[in-house]
């Protein structure tokens, strides 16, 4: 196999990752995709750094014994707090992140320079976007809401329903109160509510983290010369630490296909 050939490797605390891999798969429909939820130990957003650096460590190595040729952070939580130590682990490999592509996009997107976060409390916390925009452009303005109840309701399944409509409706005015023109959807949940996000926040960009970070693998592996020659169908292989109850109904939800290689194992 040579390299162009070999898998990308995508990895979460969970199961959100896969609207990252679901965006991959849509956007570059010929690479082959390793995928690994840290379901057992999740949420992270409650654990110290210590510890998600830790486990952060245990899925890179994984995913390097994968084989693959670029690694996709698809986890907020982990982008924030431990992206540094899966770089020093990855070495030469690239690894890339939705923290960075989001803020890219939303940098891009803004005319005000006012730009909304919404995000689990970890994320929100870390400040990590509001470095990230700072990076890419000076005099941004980054205004950001934690919003936990949204992960439960997406993973019920309530996509547009009257109970997440008025959660956004008590987690959007802060926001909407800044005069904000674009909001970064900071959580790998939070895309499959993008409908519902368009119809209570009319006229704002919304910054999809799942299609930013694949356009932004695209990129790379072009500039790497890695993008997949092949014309066969690819090979996805989906690796969890657990398999919780309704594992697979939430996944593939999430996935918007059937998970099919699906395997467990344990890390640490």
């Amino acid at each position: 196999m040579n390299e162009a050939q070999k898998a990308i490797g995508v990895f979460d605390s969970g199961v959100g990752g896969l609207t990252v891999v679901r965006a991959l798969s849509e956007r570059l429909p010929c690479e082959n995709i390793v995928y690994f939820g840290d379901t057992a130990r999740v949420p992270y957003g409650t654990k110290s750094r210590g510890t998600i650096e830790q486990f952060s460590a245990q899925i890179t190595q994984f995913l390097l014994e994968q084989n693959v040729k670029l690694l996709v952070i698809a986890c907020n939580t982990i982008a924030a707090v431990a992206g540094a130590k899966v770089r020093a682990l990855a070495g030469a490999l690239p690894v890339l992140d939705v923290i960075g592509a989001g803020a890219d996009a939303a940098v891009a997107a803004t005319r005000s320079g006012h730009i909304g976060v919404m995000a689990t409390v970890t994320t929100v916390n870390s400040n990590a976007y509001a470095r990230a925009v700072a990076a890419r452009r000076e005099g941004c303005r980054v205004i950001s809401q934690a919003c936990p109840l949204l992960v439960p309701l997406i993973e019920e399944g309530w996509l547009d329903h009257p109970v997440t409509r008025l959660t956004l409706r008590e987690y959007l005015p802060p926001l909407l109160a800044e005069n904000i023109d674009t909001l970064i959807l900071g959580c790998t949940h939070y895309p499959l509510i993008k409908p519902l996000l368009a119809e209570e926040a009319p006229g704002i960009a919304l910054v999809d983290s799942s299609t930013t970070t694949a356009e932004a693998v695209a990129q790379a592996l072009a500039e790497r010369d890695l993008l997949n020659p092949q014309s066969t169908a690819p090979d996805y292989r989906f690796f969890v630490s657990d398999i919780p109850l309704r594992f697979r109904a939430i996944g593939e939800r999430f996935l918007n296909r059937p998970i099919d290689q699906l395997e467990m194992i344990s890390l640490g």
